[in-house]
This record gives C-alpha cells, sequence and structure tokens, in this order.
C-alpha cells in the first residue's frame, strides 16, 4: 500500500515494491499539500492505479494538470533520449562526445525498442543490453563506453525524480594494460621518411614534446610563449605549457594551416597522416596518434619528473590515471629513449638535428625539419 511521506513541508506519496531481480524499488508521487487531510484525499487517488505504476505506468494526477483528471504519461525511451541530447548539445558537449553517446544510444534502443518506458527499465534489461553488444562482438572498452552513456542519462533524470531508481550497470573488467608510445628510433624513422611532408614531421614533433590532445591546439591560445588550454578538452582542467622557440614556431605554422587547409576535421586528417607515416616504418597496428601524447609522459618518467608534476603537465584531474605510466619497466625506457639518458645524441639526419637541452633536459627542435 501507498504511504505518507513529509518532504520539505509538502506530502508525497510513497509506492515501495521489489523488482524481478527481487531488488527494492520507490517511486514518489508529490502530493502538492502539506495539509495532511488533502493529502490522504490524494493517496487514495493514487492508490487506485498503484498496481499500474509497479508495472513501469507513469501517471499525471488531476492536481499535476490542467484537465483535472488522472491521465497515462508514457517519458518513452525515445523522448528520455531527445531531451538529454539536447540538453548535453546546449551545455557545449563536444560534437565527438555526443556522436560517442548517440551511438550508444541507438544500440540500446534496437535492444529495448523507442516506445518502452523508461522507468520501467530494471537490472535485467541491463544485462540483455550487454548481451546485445557482446553478440556484435565490440570490444570490452567500447561496450563499456556504452554503459557509462546509459549510467549517465539515467542519472541526468534521476537527479530530477523522473528515474525512481538506477538499474544496476556493471562495467565489463578489463585487463590492465600499459600505454602504448612510440620509441626514439620509431620517431626518427618517421623524421627520415622522404614521402612525408615536413610540415607533418614538426607537427608531429610539436605533439610528442607537448602532450597535448589531439584537437587542444585548435582551441588553445599563445600568450607569450605559453601556450593556455581551455577547460572544454577532455580533462575539464585548464592548463598551462611552457613552450620553447622552435615550440611556438611549430605552433603558430600549425594554426595557419589550420586556418587555411579547408579541412572539415583537422584532427581526423592529422591522425590518419600520422597512421599512414607508422605503417610506412612498419611499426605495431596498437600505435596511433594518441601515442605521441603515451610517449610524452614516459620520456618524463625516464627523467625522473616527479609523479604530480607530470598530472598538471598532461591535465589529469586525477593522480591515478597518471600513475600507470610509472608502472611501466625503467630499464626498458631507457633503451627506448637513448636521447635522453646519452645527454648529445645526434639522431637526425641531414637538417634535422635533435639535441637535449640543459635547462629543461628533453629534446628540442634546432632547425627546422625538412620542407
Amino acid at each position: 500500500m501507498a504511504t505518507l511521506k513529509p518532504r520539505r513541508g509538502m506530502f508525497c506519496a510513497r509506492i515501495r515494491w521489489y523488482d524481478d531481480n527481487k531488488c527494492e524499488v520507490e517511486k514518489q508521487v508529490q502530493l502538492k499539500t502539506n495539509s495532511k487531510v488533502v493529502a490522504r484525499e490524494r493517496l487514495a487517488v493514487v492508490e487506485k492505479v498503484e498496481s499500474d505504476i509497479k508495472a513501469g505506468i507513469s501517471f499525471t494526477f488531476p492536481w499535476q494538470n490542467d484537465e483535472g483528471k488522472t491521465r497515462v504519461e508514457r517519458f518513452t525511451l525515445k523522448d528520455a533520449i531527445d531531451e538529454w541530447v539536447n540538453r548535453r548539445i546546449k551545455m557545449g558537449i563536444r560534437p565527438k562526445t555526443t556522436e560517442v553517446n548517440e551511438l550508444g544510444l541507438s544500440h540500446f534502443t534496437a535492444v529495448m525498442g523507442k516506445t518502452y518506458p523508461l522507468n520501467a527499465l530494471t537490472t535485467k534489461h541491463m544485462d540483455d543490453f550487454v548481451d546485445y553488444l557482446r553478440d556484435r562482438n565490440l570490444s570490452i572498452t567500447s561496450i563499456n563506453i556504452h554503459l557509462r552513456t546509459i549510467k549517465a542519462m539515467f542519472r541526468y533524470y534521476w537527479k530530477r525524480e523522473r528515474l525512481n531508481k538506477i538499474p544496476m550497470i556493471e562495467q565489463l573488467k578489463v585487463e590492465e594494460s600499459l600505454p602504448i608510445y612510440i620509441t626514439d628510433g620509431e620517431f626518427q624513422a618517421i623524421m627520415d621518411l622522404d614521402s612525408l611532408d615536413g610540415f607533418y614531421k614538426r607537427v608531429f614533433y610539436f605533439y610528442r614534446e607537448t602532450g597535448c590532445r589531439l584537437r587542444e591546439p585548435f582551441i588553445s591560445n599563445l600568450d607569450g610563449n605559453w601556450l593556455d588550454i581551455p577547460n572544454l578538452s577532455k580533462g575539464k582542467r585548464p592548463r598551462s605549457i611552457e613552450l620553447n622557440k622552435s615550440l611556438i614556431e611549430i605552433y603558430n605554422e600549425l594554426m595557419a594551416w589550420y586556418e587555411d587547409c579547408g579541412l572539415t576535421d583537422h584532427g581526423e586528417h592529422l591522425s590518419k597522416k600520422f597512421k599512414k607515416s607508422l605503417r610506412s616504418i612498419g611499426a605495431s597496428e596498437d600505435k596511433h596518434f594518441h601515442s605521441l601524447r603515451h610517449t610524452f609522459a614516459v620520456r618524463r618518467i625516464v627523467e625522473n619528473v616527479p609523479i604530480y608534476k607530470i598530472q598538471k603537465m598532461m591535465g589529469h584531474s586525477s593522480v591515478t590515471t597518471t600513475e600507470v605510466y610509472a608502472k611501466m619497466e625503467l630499464k626498458r625506457l631507457k633503451r627506448d629513449f637513448p636521447t635522453l639518458v646519452s645527454k648529445y645524441t645526434k639522431l637526425a639526419k641531414r637538417d634535422t638535428h635533435l639535441r637535449d637541452t640543459d635547462e629543461r633536459n628533453y629534446l628540442v627542435l634546432e632547425d627546422r625539419m625538412m620542407n
């Protein structure tokens, strides 16, 4: 039976039951009165449809609508998705993130259907969703990304009291893997590619030496010799990176290219260009553009930079994310990055000489790379 519950000076009707998984579910209906007599009258109206509410049907009651009648209100999965996605777009969520969210939600509606009531979703439905994703041979990482999307949407409606309870969503266990980086030898091989324009060589060098995420330079501002990255990036924390003269020159060249090249997705273009270069030198298929960011971090580990400083340089919200780099075998890293171990080791040929700097103890560009 529904019971009265005072809340914030008003009464609500509390309905409690157990779902198919023996988990307790609670639904509260706002009675919009502080009078106990009126509340009991309205409680009786709620009790008439209590069994339907437990079945996942939503209602608006006479005191909640202009019609003055009890009527069924089906807030479907499609309704929930449309509202949530539009809300995220208005909040300025990155288009790429929204695209990932929409992909996960399209998978979800393929399992549940678009007209299923949001409040009727249970943990069993989430298990069915995981089974569906597994049957499609999606990677564990992809499955977990889609599960996070669904959970984020559920939390949005739960916080707004439009969802009774968030179904249990369990992330699949991922075996810990170490970051994939580009060794000194591999990077030099890319610098020696005759088929690769010097502009791209300089850009790849810029990313390796700054640890920037792919699209961060395009949303940043140069203030003197500091590159200011706003909180629009993945880490949601603003940070500044100090650039030397050579890196400033490359950044300005990159931004001029960004303004003039006419591409619709500059980041994707750079990513594909780097992947093609990796394949040209016979590097592992596991390596990709983001490996340049990992390379920045592991090189700082070789240089014995404190982990908390690396966290700030990378823009990680938690040092736990950064600590994965500290788990890497130092002996292997020193073999993969000999230029950081031996102080004036020349790797490059022609006009691509690289050297260590005394003040920063990592590689900087001495001469412009090949044109």
